[in-house]
């Protein structure tokens, strides 16, 4: 199987998309709640082929700064570095390339320049790693994947509680 045909072992996803779900919520505060997140895509999407994994939602259509963009897009790929950081992993690590395209094709059209993407791109991942080195809203992304592994999906007041910790964030 090569490298884009691969789908990432279950945990990866579970954590991917618990960073994401904790990035919403932490950029939310109080515009948009976190509505659904699990290890199936909903939309049913892909790219070049290769079927989309895991979804997290947000409870409303928002439009959002390209900062605020980034936060949410990245933060997946920000939370699996977490993640593997903490072991050895088995097989060489998969990027999820429709997060970066999405974030590419978005900041091109604000920044149109390589060199500015790629700074604001820094900045983000910068930023997620701080989120991510916080001891509170790490335990969150655990708490959250650990629910997904179990069921596959989370929402509702479910959703809502293990996300509450971040609201003293």
């Amino acid at each position: 199987m090569t490298v884009e045909n691969r789908v990432p072992e279950k945990s990866r996803v579970a954590i991917h998309q618990a960073g994401h779900a904790v990035a919403q919520a932490l950029v939310g505060r109080g515009r948009f709640e976190v509505a659904h997140v699990s290890l199936a895509s909903e939309h049913g999407g892909t790219w070049r082929g290769v079927p989309a994994v895991g979804d997290a939602s947000i409870d409303r259509e928002m439009v959002l700064g390209l900062y605020e963009f980034g936060l949410v897009t990245l933060a997946g790929i920000a939370a699996e570095e977490r993640y593997q950081a903490m072991s050895d992993p088995e097989e060489e690590p998969l990027v999820a390339i429709s997060d970066l395209a999405d974030w590419h094709q978005q900041a091109w059209q604000v920044l149109q320049s390589e060199a500015r993407i790629q700074l604001v791109g820094l900045n983000v991942m910068q930023k997620l790693q701080q989120w991510f080195a916080n001891k509170q809203v790490w335990q969150v992304v655990e708490s959250l994947a650990r629910e997904l592994l179990e069921k596959d999906s989370v929402q509702g007041a479910r959703l809502q509680f293990l996300l509450a910790p971040l609201q003293q964030e």
